[in-house]
């Protein structure tokens, strides 16, 4: 392809690679769960008009390097696929977790088929700020009341559904921004590669973005509350700082000016940082004790279930089918202390990718995904363009070439991220991990090479595979999006109180979503309401495969007493309230059950065990619920 074709591909590239970007910002579309689903929704619009361009120009690409990198995520993909086939009760659909696998492949290879060139590279660094830039300010704009938040108890939100999906997003730019301050002869460097002619205003367009965004997540992050990011954006910056041959100067009179003190005045300085980490550690525990005392209590059962399938995981979906139904183990076998009892939830994730990684698909997801981990922070060898390094001073080794160092800082802040969020249930967050893997995959080890029209037996082949599978899932997906705009309608018709309306609507998109746990609880939810016990017992029995939750044992429990079986009822009613001790719902369902079934001494012992449990959130429900215990243990024998 001559030079100034492949300019015209790069920039076309750059284009789509910003609308991909962009979808951050789409928020309502008229699906259900809107701020989410909208966001996948232009993601895979826009990954098809990538499909097309790939389609168009992979033919005609006349070398292809495959790096360590790339075959360990190749590896990393078949292992995805193959787990699932091994699964012994699959908690998901395999068309869905194939579709997604193909479609983040898809975006992988989209950007490595440029990444090398300092066009794209830099242009996507770019795009990787803006669009932290424009959360970051919609943040503040949202922290002064100039523009709404999309959560009722929070100010700053940007465009997810709370602060720290919000503040994950923006501090993964950080030391992206961090790298381009700290290093100018890589942006002058860049500058000349991409236009020799004007390098100086572009190198300044370049210095000014990262300024702007650098200012403005640090001034958003603050509000924000997020212990998660700050922790995060702290470890990236400070990997970008531990490059810069200023701080290895700065460390190597360090450790020289240690070793020149006695060893007790030694051990009093390393006592002295432990000191203050420790401090900063304490500080930020007790800011939001009971949230980190409910991941704590989240991390320990996910772990219970992960000792059940060490070596190949559960499944994809494993999280959401047993989660709940091991928490009410783990609390009925008393194992948890009153403090977890208390801050005991319902979590849709449990907080740590890399734990739900492991529960998913096993050990050996973790080692391939440590091991690339492991090759693209470490194992580098750039470029050899001249035009395309970053000087370097004597002795710097190329694995700290300033070259990379930004790129990086921003998926070590991703990754630290991940370790108390669940940032990769969010297509943006995982469109950024995909596109840094696969910027990072270039300058990876060169396994080997493949030229001249021998490529044409890897790309012919890649670009009708890519045809096919757009073809195929293309009509599949429509049908998604349009049953997720019929599940909205069936959600505001529940909540109107128009149960038959909201019934009829569930039912049509049944079909589509009958592998979906939350379908199928809030389906057979609307059933319960409109008095068809068996039908919704039988919805909700299918949606035990993929969801545990209190909602499920409680509508069930409802339905069998309705139906007379006051032994099922009193059984799913317990299972309820094993899950979350600290919830009074279920006791008061239980104690209602027991009035009524005539078992009047198991109903005042409930109340009376209620009316002396702590409360844990101060409501009209739970004073309500109080009022009623109270008629229990006042009526008489």
């Amino acid at each position: 392809m001559k030079k100034g074709s492949a300019h015209i591909v790069t920039l076309v590239q750059l284009l789509i690679l910003c609308a991909m970007f962009s979808t951050a910002f789409m928020v309502s579309r008229g699906f259900f769960n809107d701020l989410l689903t909208a966001k996948q929704y232009g993601l895979e619009i826009c990954a098809l008009f990538g499909a097309v361009l790939l389609t168009l120009t992979l033919p005609f690409k006349r070398q292809i390097k495959f790096t360590k990198a790339d075959g360990l995520v190749v590896l990393f993909v078949l292992w995805h696929l193959l787990s699932e086939l091994l699964s012994d009760a699959p908690y998901s659909s395999y068309s869905k977790t194939l579709f997604n696998t193909l479609l983040w492949s898809l975006i992988y290879v989209f950007v490595r088929n440029q990444s090398a060139g300092p066009l794209f590279h830099w242009g996507g660094v770019s795009l990787f700020l803006l669009i932290a830039l424009g959360q970051a300010g919609l943040g503040l704009m949202q922290l002064y009341g100039f523009s709404p938040s999309h959560h009722a108890l929070f100010s700053i939100t940007g465009t997810f559904h709370n602060p720290g999906p919000f503040s994950g997003f923006v501090a993964s730019a950080l030391p992206m921004a961090l790298g381009i301050i700290a290093f100018p002869a890589l942006v002058l460097n860049a500058a000349k590669a991409i236009t020799p002619n004007h390098p100086v205003h572009l190198s300044v367009f370049f210095r000014v973005l990262a300024w702007t965004t650098l200012i403005a997540v640090a001034f958003v992050l603050p509000p924000a509350q997020s212990r998660a990011a700050w922790i995060a954006g702290t470890v990236g910056c400070l990997f970008v700082l531990t490059c810069h041959p200023v701080f290895k100067s700065f460390w190597h009179s360090l450790k020289n000016k240690l070793h020149s003190f006695s060893i007790p005045m030694r051990v009093l300085c390393l006592l002295a940082i432990l000191l203050v980490v420790l401090v900063i550690g304490f500080g930020l525990y007790t800011m939001k004790k009971g949230s980190a005392d409910g991941r704590v209590l989240i991390w320990q059962v996910t772990s219970q279930l992960i000792k059940q399938k060490p070596i190949t995981g559960h499944g994809s979906g494993a999280f959401a089918a047993l989660y709940m139904n091991e928490q009410a183990n783990w609390f009925e076998a008393g194992k948890g202390t009153e403090v977890q009892s208390m801050v005991a939830g319902s979590p849709e994730a449990p907080f740590n990718e890399a734990l739900k990684l492991w529960l998913e698909k096993g050990l050996l997801a973790v080692v391939l995904a440590g091991v690339l981990l492991y090759f693209l922070l470490r194992d580098y060898s750039p470029p050899s363009s001249s035009t395309w390094q970053a000087v370097r001073t004597p002795g710097q080794s190329l694995s700290h070439s300033a070259l990379y160092i930004g790129v990086k800082g921003s998926l070590i802040t991703l990754l630290v991220f991940s370790f108390f969020s669940y940032p990769f249930d969010i297509s943006t967050f995982v469109l950024q991990l995909v596109v840094l893997v696969a910027l990072l995959a270039g300058a990876s080890t060169q396994l080997f090479s493949i030229t001249g029209s021998r490529a044409l037996f890897l790309t012919l082949p890649t670009a009708f595979a890519i045809i096919i599978v757009s073809v195929y899932f293309l009509p599949q997906r429509q049908a998604h999006y349009q049953a997720m705009k019929i599940w909205n309608q069936a959600d505001q018709l529940y909540y109107l109180t128009a149960y038959k309306a909201s019934v009829a609507a569930y039912q049509e998109t049944f079909p589509q979503l009958q592998n979906n746990g939350l379908f199928l609880q809030m389906y057979g939810k609307a059933l319960s309401m409109t008095e068809k016990h068996e039908e919704s017992n039988k919805v909700l029995i299918l949606a035990q495969k993929y969801l545990s939750s209190q909602i499920i044992q409680n509508t069930l429990g409802d339905n069998f007493k309705a139906l007379g079986n006051f032994e099922a009822a009193e059984k799913a009613y317990r299972k309820s309230s094993l899950m979350i001790p600290s919830s009074l719902l279920p006791k008061y369902l239980s104690a209602i059950l027991f009035t009524e079934s005539n078992q009047l001494n198991k109903a005042r012992l409930l109340a009376e065990d209620i009316l002396n449990s702590p409360i844990k959130v101060e409501s009209s429900a739970t004073k309500e619920i109080m009022r009623e215990m109270k008629k229990i243990l006042d009526t008489e024998e």
